[in-house]
């Protein structure tokens, strides 16, 4: 038993061990239902306001990659994805509130037409109308002091205004029925 005890440690001290670490590193690629996943950024990812979107989709991947495991129905992904897509827009040109205040709005137009209209048309799918994708993803999406006072910046561009909500519409939703989305706006 001891010399047992003894081939293990040396075994693990060897590097074998390391090399099984290496192989299921963040290097390899990672698909989600047919979906390839960008590679993770790790803390490279936060360094900078607008981080890595290696893929060029419009979703910083730590975001992507959040949204890919955390989410299994395509339109649930979709609806985040476009979220995500719409706050980094938010994130990148804060002062343009009233210009990029659109997407936000495409955005919860088709979150609405999900949780409201899509039992009356038959569709597979529907939210729960007190779940709040705003609060599900707002935690990963402005994940640095840096992002989050961008997103202060656009809300006070708004102070003091008042404004209705958008329709339900699905012709909002900037996804496929496989949750991916279209190409950037």
């Amino acid at each position: 038993m001891k010399l047992f005890s003894i081939l293990t440690l040396l075994f693990l001290l060897s590097g074998c061990w390391e090399y099984d670490t290496k192989n299921t590193s963040s290097d390899e690629v990672e698909i989600v239902d047919g979906h390839t996943l960008p590679p993770d950024p790790g803390e490279a990812g936060k360094e900078t306001l607008l981080g890595i979107d290696s893929n060029h989709d419009g979703v910083r991947d730590d975001v992507e990659r959040w949204i890919y495991k955390t989410y299994e129905h395509p339109i649930e992904r979709g609806l985040f994805m476009q979220n995500a897509r719409a706050y980094q827009k938010v994130i990148m040109e804060p002062y343009k509130a009233h210009e990029t205040t659109k997407y936000l709005d495409d955005a919860l137009s088709c979150e609405f037409y999900w949780t409201y209209h899509a039992k009356d048309h038959n569709e597979s799918f529907y939210l729960d109308e007190y779940r709040s994708l705003e609060d599900e993803i707002k935690g990963i999406q402005f994940n640095t002091a840096e992002r989050f006072m961008a997103y202060e910046k656009y809300n006070e561009e708004f102070d003091g205004e008042v404004f209705s909500a958008p329709s339900a519409t699905k012709e909002k939703c900037r996804f496929n029925d496989h949750g991916e989305l279209n190409s950037v706006p």
